[in-house]
């Protein structure tokens, strides 16, 4: 095979990849985002102050092309949302009693994980 051709084979292969890889990324993202999710609501629910706002916890997938993106926290809009700052930040009075990052911290190997398994069948495809 010349060397023209192996570049023709490479672009074409690349092309495959690029056509699933969003959708296997976004795929990996969401189940970090639900892992994520459902440790915060773990966390709220635990909290002898703040167990109320659990059910708040979601998060919302923000797609750009050629982008995922998830967003996780307490939604202001749901029954106990609104008390999301406090938990986490507090005020002069008090709260400030939750970790924000441990679910993120606690998910992060296993989705950095999951992109490198991703990473490495795409490199076999070429």
């Amino acid at each position: 095979m010349d060397g023209l051709e192996e570049v023709r084979q490479l672009s074409q292969n690349l092309g495959k990849i690029a056509g699933s890889a969003l959708d296997d990324v976004d795929a990996v993202l969401k189940k970090g985002a639900q892992n994520i999710k459902s440790e915060m609501a773990a966390d709220v629910s635990a909290s002898e102050h703040f167990k109320g706002m659990a059910g708040s916890i979601s998060y919302d997938r923000h797609y750009l092309p050629g982008r995922a993106r998830y967003v996780i926290g307490p939604d202001k809009g749901r029954r106990g949302g609104s008390l999301g700052n406090i938990y986490y930040f507090g005020t002069s009075r008090g709260g400030g009693s939750g970790d924000i990052d441990k679910p993120l911290r606690s998910e992060e190997p296993r989705t950095v994980s999951q992109l490198e398994a991703l990473a490495a069948r795409w490199a076999d495809q070429l």
